[in-house]
């Protein structure tokens, strides 16, 4: 049994088709660095109207905090999708035809990206699987949280080492429009001791009206889960500018979210009967993604924080005290 799971696009039939949406994302952490790699395929709008696009995402958190890599927005005439693959021309994902593996291939040199890389589950099955009201619609999430990572990957003509890279993916689906007044939080963090915390909660683009938050931790082979109510959130935010704004042509008619206000200091506790433990994470650098959707007038904006991270975690009576790097997911 894959622990991947299937892209899901609508039929023909579908009265709510105009509003899918469908991607797979893939995360690496460079320990050794504190790097990240984002690789993210997406698709917006069902796959019979002219006016639907694929977009693929390829950025690296650099050391002196800007991104490597780039965009590429296509039409799904000039996409090739299969049930667990998206190609575009410049980057593709794919489960492996014996779905024990992800592959994900990069290749824009002119951005100073390109990789070719197979991540591997570590655990037997994916941590999460859920499905939310979501805006008009709703959103479907799983995660498959660890991942060894072994391949090339070549940031500005330099070869990076994944001797010590881990990887997380997830698979996002559903039915809503850029524009609505929906958003999310969403955070993945690798650290020492063999260590990754997740957390996701929906909300409105204010981020005032917060769904109960999904976090569990994974030490080593065991996964702890933590319920809502068990959970803690926290940050606060001030106007931080962008280091890295994709595509330049939506960010040239948007210079008003050039600085928008972000979180500059994420908090997350969790206490349950077998684990407890505070994480904390701050921001180095910010990477912008504009979506604008093809359907129907409206826009998102994805801001990727990647920085540092501590926690102190007690976990089956064990005291654990680590260090690592992440990436926290603030939509507006």
């Amino acid at each position: 049994m894959t622990a991947f799971d299937v892209l899901r696009p609508p039929v023909l039939s579908d009265p709510t088709a105009a509003a899918y949406k469908d991607w797979f994302h893939l995360n690496v952490f460079l320990p050794d660095s504190g790097r990240v790699v984002l690789i993210n395929l997406s698709m917006h709008g069902p796959p019979w109207d002219q006016r639907a696009r694929a977009v693929g995402v390829a950025l690296a958190s650099a050391p002196d905090g800007d991104w490597i890599g780039g965009i590429e927005i296509a039409s799904f005439a000039e996409s090739k999708v299969d049930t667990q693959a998206l190609f575009l021309s410049t980057v593709s994902m794919a489960v492996t035809r014996d779905g024990t593996a992800l592959h994900a291939k990069v290749a824009r040199p002119e951005d100073g990206f390109e990789a070719d890389l197979i991540a591997r589950p570590v655990l037997s099955a994916g941590a999460l699987d859920l499905t939310a009201q979501f805006g008009s619609g709703w959103i479907g999430w799983s995660a498959v949280p660890v991942l060894s990572v072994s391949g090339t990957l070549k940031l500005d003509g330099e070869d990076i080492s994944l001797e010590n890279a881990r990887g997380y993916h997830d698979h996002n689906w559903g039915r809503w429009f850029w524009g609505e007044d929906v958003a999310w939080e969403w955070g993945a963090w690798v650290l020492s001791e063999d260590i990754t915390v997740v957390a996701a909660r929906g909300t409105d683009k204010a981020h005032f009206n917060r769904q109960p938050p999904h976090v569990f931790l994974v030490y080593r082979s065991k996964v702890y889960g933590f319920l809502p109510g068990q959970v803690r959130l926290s940050f606060d935010t001030a106007p931080t500018r962008a280091n890295r704004r994709l595509p330049g042509a939506l960010a040239a008619i948007h210079p008003d979210r050039r600085a928008p206000d972000l979180p500059r200091r994420v908090t997350l506790q969790a206490v349950s009967r077998h684990a407890q433990f505070e994480l904390v994470f701050e921001p180095e650098t910010v990477a912008q993604l504009l979506l604008s959707d093809p359907m129907r007038p409206g826009s998102g904006f994805i801001n990727e924080l990647a920085g540092r991270c501590r926690l102190v975690a007690t976990l089956d009576q064990t005291l654990l005290r680590a260090e690592g790097s992440g990436v926290f997911e603030y939509v507006e």
